[in-house]
């Protein structure tokens, strides 16, 4: 009869009572939700590594508040931290959390009409919800999350379709909150129901609701000082993507303003000129500064 070693292995943990790494966890087979809620107990979630003092922050916060506000910009790591905190808690025998439950303000951006999507709700809202899918599966491997997500232990739900829920003993993360309305923010929170978690995640300077005053700075503002409510702020220095992520942050800014009287060809050839054919592509030349240049 031949020995799995991946079955070996968890039982020697589960024995000893040692934590064990994913790539432990990835040599024995997932077939049910009682098997992989097993392996999140025995997964060792203090490998976590922070890029920057922001995110042991934020991470950190998450674990004394009932509400945890993370705001930044995009790519400071507030999508990973955020489930690697919601399934370190559902793996954790002590406390009450049951499930994970994903939330998300559908914004209609670019002229794309999210109700002329093909498929029902979950078929409808899976392209928004990718950074969630591939963050939850380097942490807990492949298997273990399509269990999750198939026994509904892991939800994902359109901020518009919670009114009128309770969320009782759930994890649940409310991500891109900048693109809720005031109202909208009121009803989420309004939905917390007893030994639950919310973390919700935005950035000030990023929303596709034009026309509507944000909810996440309403929320900000409004919730400060009450109790059981928290927030980690990241900037731009805690950007843990490629670095040039920062550099090009930096020309969204308010105090960056394009010469609207140089046409994008113009520009063009002012780049081509400026740089040259031997430029070095590394960015060594520091080719902001002739745009900087034209401004003066």
């Amino acid at each position: 009869m031949s020995v799995n070693i991946g079955d070996v292995i968890m039982a020697k943990a589960k024995a000893t009572q040692k934590k064990v790494s994913l790539s432990e966890l990835n040599n024995h087979t997932v077939n049910n939700k009682r098997q992989a809620l097993k392996d999140l107990k025995m997964l060792n979630f203090n490998e976590l590594m922070y890029k920057n003092p922001a995110q042991k922050r934020f991470y950190n916060t998450i674990s004394k508040k009932d509400i945890t506000f993370g705001i930044g910009p995009a790519g400071c790591g507030k999508t990973y931290l955020s489930v690697h905190r919601a399934l370190r808690e559902l793996g954790d025998k002590d406390n009450h959390i049951d499930g994970i439950v994903i939330v998300k303000p559908l914004v209609e951006a670019a002229g794309e009409k999210i109700g002329y999507l093909p498929g029902d709700v979950e078929e409808k809202t899976a392209p928004f919800m990718m950074s969630f899918y591939y963050n939850m599966e380097q942490i807990i491997g492949k298997q273990r999350l399509q269990v999750l997500k198939d026994s509904n232990t892991i939800q994902v739900i359109p901020l518009a379709f919670m009114r009128g829920i309770t969320l009782a003993n759930k994890f649940v993360i409310l991500d891109e909150a900048q693109n809720a309305t005031p109202d909208q923010i009121k009803m989420f929170v309004t939905r917390i129901g007893e030994n639950s978690k919310y973390i919700i995640t935005g950035d000030l300077e990023q929303s596709d609701i034009q026309k509507h005053k944000s909810g996440l700075e309403d929320a900000i503002k409004r919730f400060a000082g009450v109790h059981g409510v928290g927030l980690a702020q990241f900037k731009e220095k805690d950007v843990v993507r490629h670095s040039l992520v920062r550099r090009l942050l930096k020309r969204y800014k308010p105090s960056f303003n394009i010469i609207d009287e140089i046409s994008a060809e113009q520009t063009i050839s002012m780049w081509i000129q400026e740089e040259g054919l031997d430029a070095p592509v590394d960015g060594s030349n520091n080719q902001d500064d002739w745009y900087y240049k034209l401004k003066k």
